[in-house]
């Protein structure tokens, strides 16, 4: 196993962000923070019924993208979406 170890496989770090599941009916939002390997911070907004309407913006100043996360829970709720779920990630296949 050490071998294997050596010659190519790779202990992934784990991946971190902040994560928020908003339901509405049938529909789910995930909203999201995550830290890029490249320091910066990815805040997106994936309507699961529609991959396609996904909003990622980037930030490099994590305060700046805690608090656009925050504002958008609250808009999310204020449209009367429900949370459904709320925590940190640390790992993803």
């Amino acid at each position: 196993m050490a071998s294997l170890l050596r010659h190519g496989i790779r202990k992934r770090p784990p991946v971190q962000w902040q994560h928020l599941l908003f339901v509405k009916g049938e529909m789910f939002i995930s909203c999201g923070v995550e830290l890029r390997n490249d320091g910066t911070y990815a805040a997106t907004l994936f309507p699961l019924w529609s991959p396609v309407d996904q909003v990622t913006e980037i930030f490099t100043d994590p305060s700046d993208a805690a608090q656009w996360h925050q504002q958008m829970g609250r808009r999310l709720q204020a449209a009367g979406w429900l949370l459904n779920n709320a925590g940190v990630v640390t790992t993803a296949a």
